[in-house]
């Protein structure tokens, strides 16, 4: 999943930033605003989710943080911050009840948290977020001064995703460009990126921790040089990738904690491919034509088939499981042109992806 980042020693700011000039503290809403469109959704239980989600209001591009424990049957709104109008699209990320992070990417990033259940929301003082994650407890990040004529000065940061101070050092390799792919599960954190200098050659470097990021390994990744690429740890020591080459994307999948990856057969993918794995044999993969379709494994990628969803989607924008049965996905299924948005469904699987069913919005 990629998002947020830190300095060492640097605190986010005690000033809360609430969108679209409301109050410190609003009262929560307890049904969704009207014309909310959920632009980013983050979960920690097969009931319990947050959606980021745009709303009507006199600035144009106002955001409200939704949350629910019931599934969807119910929601609890609240504002989240302004966020610049610069098309990007915002990240959110999660770890525990309360704590969570939200990242504007782009040449400028912006890193908000909340550690009150998205009740209020604080930004960082940190500049040059280029990648960012939480797992076991811990927020990950990787930082850089970047212009547009490049990045400097790389920096890993992690500390407690609860808040407090962060650690920071150096990548345990300089970087090649700001494409990079950060993840993490329990104690265990990957680095993918390409190597600066041409120290590899053919493939990129991927760095592997087991200690929650205080040292590093690092040898050959999956991917192909400066297209980057995402992970997907499984536990148990698997980890998924999809790498983009350029005219398409294929699928590796590693039993050794990335030390060596093999390729995985998969119909024809597309450079935007994501995949989710509900466990290390099982897992679901979209990117392989329009209209969007979700395919889904069971024995570790050796046969895919194609899940039963709902109709309508033109594509699958995330997709992420809470555990090894119930996964959501966030499903474009149309344009607004009224609102000048996307339309968004919310898709759930109870059966490790191989059927989804649309979430209804109250």
């Amino acid at each position: 999943m990629r998002t947020p980042p830190l300095l060492a020693g640097i605190a986010l700011l005690s000033l809360a930033l609430v969108g679209c000039g409301s109050r410190a503290h609003p009262p929560a809403a307890t049904r969704l605003p009207a014309g909310f469109v959920p632009q980013a959704m983050a979960a920690t239980g097969a009931g319990d989710f947050w959606l980021l989600g745009r709303t009507g209001c006199d600035a144009g591009r106002c955001f409200a943080v939704a949350r629910t424990a019931d599934g969807g049957r119910s929601f609890t709104t609240s504002a989240a911050p302004s966020l610049p109008a610069n098309g990007d699209v915002p990240e959110l990320e999660r770890s525990g009840a309360d704590d969570g992070f939200l990242l504007v990417p782009g040449l400028h990033p912006l890193l908000y948290a909340t550690h009150d259940g998205a009740r209020t929301w604080r930004r960082s003082t940190l500049q040059g977020v280029l990648a960012f994650t939480t797992a076991g407890g811990s927020a990950y990040a990787v930082t850089a001064r970047c212009s547009r004529a490049g990045c400097v000065d790389y920096r890993f940061a992690r500390a407690p995703a609860s808040g407090g101070a962060w650690h920071v050092t150096r990548l345990p390799f300089a970087p090649d460009g700001s494409v990079l792919e950060l993840a993490a599960r329990s104690d265990d954190v990957w680095l993918l990126a390409t190597a600066a200098g041409g120290r590899t050659a053919g493939h990129d470097v991927l760095a592997r921790s087991t200690d929650a990021g205080r040292t590093f390994a690092w040898g050959a990744g999956p991917c192909v040089p400066g297209l980057g690429g995402e992970l997907a740890p499984a536990g148990g020591g698997t980890v998924w990738a999809v790498c983009p080459t350029g005219m398409e994307a294929g699928a590796w999948r590693s039993s050794d904690g990335g030390v060596r990856f093999a390729a995985v057969r998969t119909p024809e993918l597309v450079n935007s491919a994501e995949l989710a794995p509900a466990s290390p044999d099982v897992a679901a993969l979209v990117g392989s034509g329009t209209p969007a379709r979700i395919l889904h494994t069971d024995d570790g990628g050796a046969t895919w088939a194609t899940a039963r969803t709902p109709r309508g989607a033109t594509s699958v924008a995330s997709l992420a499981f809470v555990d090894a049965k119930v996964g959501y996905a966030l499903a474009q299924t149309g344009w607004n042109a009224q609102a000048k948005v996307q339309r968004v469904a919310v898709w759930r699987t109870t059966d490790g992806g191989a059927s989804w069913a649309r979430v209804r919005l109250r």
